[in-house]
């Protein structure tokens, strides 16, 4: 049995997709919207809606679970307050024979130190997320020594996709479908590794089913400019080339009035400096796994914003 906690979330919600096309029981939570996670249809799917601070329904809804995948989704802002608890609760519960998928990204390094980073970079965040990141990071690592379950961390860069609407990635999309100007933040001329979120989720997957440990880079179909990243999708939406970049003191000003702008502020350093991931590691255990080209890829998120409009 699997449990996605998060599952209406953009990560969550493709862990769901690619468990059900693979025939697999699982169980999908949800707190206040099912939105995404209702088109997803099928005996194998069993949606929950999961306060995380419900400590009884968690333990409830963890009772005969193998694997869990922690994509629990919140607002920048309420990280720190939300997170550290939430992970506690959960690691508390798990024992030996299951397994937790701790999906990663890249904050804890802070600016990269050599390209491609590889899994024994340096994690010398400077910034509160990444602080943050690195010590759940450290207590998922101790709660596993103790409790005896396993747990693996695959590490992205951004991701990209189907149900990802974020800040950055859903004005773009929705822009290059008005035909209007879009944006890409700090810098167009950037190397930039980007992840389509299903092939995020196919390689979470792939890591639990395989009995490995640890952590694992996933960087996707390699590095790519700024530019080069909205021009293709402008062109996949027949809209003209027109994009700018979306400069620091600009979302710093927003952050006088906006907590979540706030918070990608002290993030912009990953789009003014290269951002290039080895995945080397996961590539030689993993050969099959073959992530999407960039033009299908934003063919299929295209699809997916265009819906949403519709």
């Amino acid at each position: 049995m699997n449990l996605v906690i998060g599952g209406n979330g953009g990560l969550g919600h493709s862990i769901t997709q690619e468990l059900l096309w693979r025939g697999k029981l699982v169980t999908a939570t949800y707190h206040r919207s099912n939105e995404a996670l209702s088109r997803l249809r099928g005996p194998l799917l069993t949606m929950a809606s999961l306060d995380i601070q419900d400590e009884r329904a968690l333990a409830a809804l963890l009772t005969g679970v193998k694997t869990l995948y922690f994509c629990l989704n919140v607002p920048y802002q309420d990280w720190y307050t939300i997170m550290p608890k939430a992970l506690e609760r959960v690691t508390a519960k798990l024992h030996s024979g299951q397994t937790l998928v701790f999906p990663g990204n890249v904050y804890g390094y802070g600016r990269f130190k050599y390209l491609p980073a590889d899994e024994n970079h340096p994690k010398a965040a400077l910034t509160r997320k990444g602080k943050l990141r690195n010590q759940l990071e450290e207590l998922l690592k101790k709660r596993a020594a103790e409790n005896g379950f396993r747990y693996v961390i695959p590490r992205y860069p951004d991701y990209y996709g189907p149900n990802v609407t974020n800040r950055v990635f859903r004005p773009i999309f929705n822009g290059a479908l008005r035909a209007k100007t879009i944006a890409w933040p700090v810098r167009l001329d950037v190397p930039h590794d980007l992840v389509y979120i299903r092939d995020a989720a196919k390689a979470a997957v792939l890591l639990a089913y395989s009995g490995e440990e640890g952590e694992w880079h996933v960087s996707g179909s390699g590095a790519i400019e700024g530019r080069q990243f909205l021009n293709l999708i402008q062109d996949e939406a027949d809209s003209p080339r027109k994009c700018r970049t979306l400069p620091g003191w600009a979302v710093g000003l927003a952050g006088i009035f906006d907590k979540e702008a706030k918070e990608f502020h002290e993030l912009l350093y990953e789009f003014q400096y290269p951002l290039v991931l080895s995945e080397n590691k996961f590539m030689k255990r993993f050969p099959e796994y073959s992530p999407t080209a960039y033009k299908d890829a934003v063919k299929e998120t295209l699809g997916w914003f265009r819906e949403q409009q519709e």
